[in-house]
């Protein structure tokens, strides 16, 4: 197993990390059998929206139907702003990072939630977080240690190059949301 991350070197995958949640040129949407892009920005405007979260498979399923709160958690910082409008879509087949190249996403074009975020904190170590913080997180993640394994299943491909360990020094970035529409 690989030691945890010096300082420094976190502070590169940081700069990298936020790089990757730019703003892109494109989306991917699958449409029956095909993939489609389009254009990033077009999209946000269409929508009315700041940026979008994704989210994986079995995660949005459970986003329940009648929740109107909704606490995402991010490995180590996410650029979500509060007072702005997300859409929660979901991922259908994930992305990949390892370090050098990145592969977009291929995301659901039929299903979306709109959300306001309420308050966003980034870089919290593990050992911070409240049991309360949890209140409206997926119901798999009601406490740091199901959050932990939750983090390491979710960017499993994503952040490829990075062993467990090292996912898990980077910390947590939590959003809270006000769910607003579903379509």
């Amino acid at each position: 197993m690989k030691k945890s991350l010096n300082k420094n070197s976190i502070k590169i995958i940081r700069k990298k990390w936020f790089e990757l949640q730019e703003r892109p040129k494109k989306i991917y949407f699958k449409k029956g059998k095909n993939i489609i892009a389009k254009n990033f920005n077009l999209f946000l405007k269409k929508y009315k929206i700041d940026n979008v979260i994704k989210i994986l498979q079995p995660d949005f399923k459970l986003i329940k139907k009648n929740t109107h709160r909704f606490t995402h958690f991010n490995i180590q910082s996410t650029l979500h702003k509060s007072g702005k409008n997300y859409l929660i879509i979901k991922i259908l087949k994930p992305g990949y990072f390892d370090g050098k190249f990145y592969k977009p996403p291929i995301l659901d074009n039929n299903n979306f939630i709109l959300a306001k975020c309420l308050y966003v904190q980034n870089n919290i170590d593990f050992v911070n977080l409240k049991e309360k913080i949890f209140k409206h997180s997926l119901s798999n993640i009601k406490n740091v240690k199901a959050l932990k394994l939750t983090i390491k299943r979710r960017y499993k491909k994503t952040l490829a190059h990075l062993s467990d360990i090292e996912k898990l020094s980077l910390g947590v970035a939590i959003t809270d949301l006000k769910i607003i529409k579903r379509f």
